[in-house]
């Protein structure tokens, strides 16, 4: 890349997604960051994150992840929200639980048209548990009818604290605060050639926390759990706090991809990270293996996925007596027209790039091509992606992402999580070279994917069969997940009674 040095300013704005992150380390290395405070807290590791993303996407041809509500609609959405969680869905006013359950916001809706937390409601449904379930907001909303009895918001502790922040924000930087910001600001646009928004973020950051933190100790107070249980720690730092300052564990139920490159979860050399769950629950040994988390590795249990083995069960059950095999081989599927199908799984971040592939693929493809769209590209792809409307290709919106694997020979993407479970399910898996496949380069790494450049490329690839899942997808997605998250919270209950 033409004017970029391993140390100094870069002239040309593209990167690749390994060089941004690599620099991006240098920076946290070179200014100290993990050890510095302001507002007495380490601010780093909450603004860390955004400010990885930030970086990325500013220096990488990455797009953004997911479509958002506008500014007004949001603005409207909140006060609702904020009103209607008084009344209903009051998190205040449920009883003290055993474990308290801080669930993922964006709900799937499932054939039984109820809106299913797949993270969360396998477990709860499962476990006869005393618990409580706490929802985030999903751009402002919640999705009703959900599958979870008995559902409290958290759009009073959210809002209320924001409704302080705007109108009573207390002070949080000194003019030393201040001035060591701007040196951090200099520093990445020294390194990124573009200027990031550290000191803002790091602002609201803190403000936040004072307005929140006195709703979330008065919340954590009234539940008084043993546990806490949640999805996507990361974003969820001043809940964490809290529990921390009362004495209650946390636990994190993996979501998704995790690898070196996820700064939500990777934290290299001696990097570390108050404000991470006490433990983490991973699909499979293999997460807990490819990423430095900041917890000691006793603390990391393989339990599994309930909703993916649930899923495949159901798989199993769907084609006993017919050809197809939900954990073997699927590459005698055939489409309707007689050819291998394809899938592509698709995210907003690639969308572009993944979209003008498949339609380009099309043309010399001899089966059926299906596009599955990530929910954020369901409004409005056919705008964002006029070249797609206009192939031959099959694109769906809401479909089934497991029938789609039970119908499918193949998949492609770049690092969606669901490209791992259609490696459960035994498809064939290739990878667009896009900014970001590097998150999967264990996987090629293992011989189980393989990498392709152009249409061109992967027709060479896929003809000569140079894709292959493993025969053994244990270290991945463990079974038994429900026994296993019965055995693992019952091992850290006993472990915090000690």
């Amino acid at each position: 890349m033409a004017g970029a040095t391993d140390d100094g300013p870069v002239d040309d704005p593209a990167l690749t997604y390994e060089e941004a992150h690599r620099r991006f380390l240098a920076v946290e290395d070179d200014l100290g960051l993990f050890s510095a405070r302001i507002d007495g807290v380490p601010f780093w590791e909450r603004a860390r994150f955004e400010t990885h993303r930030e970086a990325i996407r500013a220096t990488t041809p990455l797009g953004e992840a997911h479509a958002t509500v506008g500014l007004q609609r949001a603005r409207l959405r909140k006060l609702r929200g904020l009103l209607r969680n008084v009344a209903v869905g009051n998190p205040f006013l449920a009883e003290p639980a055993d474990i308290a359950f801080v669930g993922h916001p964006r709900r799937k809706q499932r054939e039984d048209g109820l809106w299913w937390d797949v993270y969360c409601d396998p477990i709860l449904e499962g476990l006869d548990l005393d618990a409580v379930y706490l929802e985030p907001d999903h751009d402002h909303a919640h999705h009703t009818p959900a599958k979870t009895g008995d559902v409290r918001y958290l759009d009073l502790v959210k809002y209320g604290g924001n409704l302080r922040r705007k109108f009573l924000p207390p002070s949080v930087l000194t003019p030393a605060d201040a001035r060591f910001l701007e040196r951090v600001e200099a520093a990445f646009a020294e390194r990124f050639g573009t200027g990031l928004d550290v000191a803002g973020r790091v602002r609201r950051d803190l403000v936040t926390r004072r307005c929140r933190r006195p709703l979330y100790r008065r919340l954590f107070e009234r539940l008084d759990p043993d546990l806490v249980v949640l999805v996507v720690s990361y974003g969820k730092e001043t809940a964490i706090e809290v529990c921390s300052d009362l004495g209650i564990p946390v636990v994190e139920l993996q979501h998704g991809v995790i690898n070196p490159y996820h700064v939500g979860y990777s934290f290299p050399g001696d990097r570390t990270k108050e404000t991470f769950p006490d433990y983490l629950f991973t699909f499979g040994e293999f997460w807990g293996e490819t990423v430095e988390v900041p917890i000691p590795g006793d603390r990391v249990y393989p339990v599994g996925y309930p909703h993916l083995e649930a899923s495949l069960s159901e798989l199993e059950r769907d084609n006993e007596g017919g050809s197809g095999d939900a954990n073997g081989d699927r590459s005698g599927d055939e489409s309707d027209e007689g050819g291998e199908q394809l899938l592509v799984v698709s995210q907003g971040t690639i969308g572009r790039e993944l979209s003008r592939f498949a339609a380009a693929l099309a043309e010399g493809f001899p089966g059926e091509i299906v596009y599955k769209l990530h929910p954020g590209e369901y409004d409005g792809w056919a705008d964002s992606y006029p070249w797609l409307r206009e192939a031959d290709v099959d694109v769906r919106a809401d479909a089934d992402l497991y029938d789609l694997f039970a119908e499918s020979a193949a998949q492609i993407g770049v690092y969606s999580t669901a490209l791992y479970e259609g490696l459960a399910v035994g498809l064939d898996t290739y990878l667009l070279e896009c900014p970001g496949v590097v998150q999967l380069k264990p996987l090629v790494d293992r011989g189980y994917a393989t990498v392709v450049d152009s249409p061109e490329s992967f027709l060479v690839a896929f003809e000569a069969g140079e894709s292959s899942p493993p025969e053994d997808r244990t270290p991945f997605f463990v079974p038994n997940a429900v026994d296993n998250i019965e055995a693992a919270l019952a091992d850290v209950r006993e472990r915090e009674r000690r």
